[in-house]
């Protein structure tokens, strides 16, 4: 186990991270009536989620897993080729899904205004129930040692909206989550935790948007103009001032 320790402020007692993360998860499934039935296994999840969260270890691992919208992740689960790499791809971004909404307020500057004015948070949360059923279907094909994680990731989808809560209370109301944490972990969790990723999924952004462009400068017609200015969405949201037709003239 991680030796990193968490200091109460209220009684000077250091504990370790994980079994902070764990008991807090804990009581606030008690104090939001969504106590564990049958689904311990996801206690331990999130626990262990949080704690990679808080460390910088989930982002540092699945930066180039991420995405933030459902089409490029799916993409990036068809190009894993693998029932495992699918599995990793939609757990990643049904994690990150998760976090960004229940402790946080969303992806916030991290996507464009565009995209804010036109994506609902209600859709986000959408795609992590639904990430999370299909890397709890995909890791159901893997070896039978990925049982354990399949049964996981599919309570993780049925029960959702009750961990989505549980998580907003622990954040907004249990034991002063937020001020509990150090600052340094505290800006891995809301902010550099995102700028972390956001190198890799622009990148991939871009490659994405430079096929198109480049398909349609070999047979320009009006598919291959379309295919083009849907796929530079992605990048025009991270790239403000960024117009693909500029790119047509």
């Amino acid at each position: 186990m991680d030796s990193t320790a968490y200091l109460d402020l209220r009684n000077g007692e250091r504990e370790p991270l994980f079994f902070f993360m764990l008991n807090a998860y804990l009581q606030s499934r008690i104090e939001t009536d969504h106590e564990s039935d049958g689904d311990e296994e996801v206690n331990v999840y999130l626990a262990g989620l949080l704690h990679s969260l808080v460390d910088g270890r989930f982002y540092a691992d699945n930066v180039d897993r991420l995405a933030t919208s459902a089409l490029d992740v799916c993409q990036k689960a068809e190009e894993s080729g693998t029932d495992r790499g699918k599995t990793n791809v939609y757990r990643t971004n049904a994690d990150h899904r998760l976090m960004a909404f229940g402790l946080f307020s969303g992806f916030g500057d991290h996507v464009s205004l565009y995209r804010r004015g036109t994506t609902p948070d209600e859709a986000y949360i959408d795609e992590a129930r639904q990430f999370y059923s299909w890397a709890g279907a995909f890791c159901s094909r893997l070896p039978p040692r990925y049982r354990g994680l399949a049964t996981t990731l599919e309570k993780l989808a049925d029960g959702f909206g009750a961990y989505h809560e549980v998580l907003g209370h622990m954040a907004a109301h249990h034991m002063d989550l937020m001020e509990r944490l150090s600052p340094g972990q505290t800006w891995h969790l809301e902010h550099e935790a995102h700028e972390a990723a956001l190198p890799q999924i622009e990148a991939h952004a871009l490659d994405h948007m430079l096929d198109a462009y480049n398909r349609w400068r070999v047979e320009p017609n009006e598919t291959t103009r379309k295919q083009f200015l849907e796929a530079s969405t992605p990048y025009t949201e991270l790239k403000s001032g960024f117009d693909p037709k500029d790119l047509m003239n």
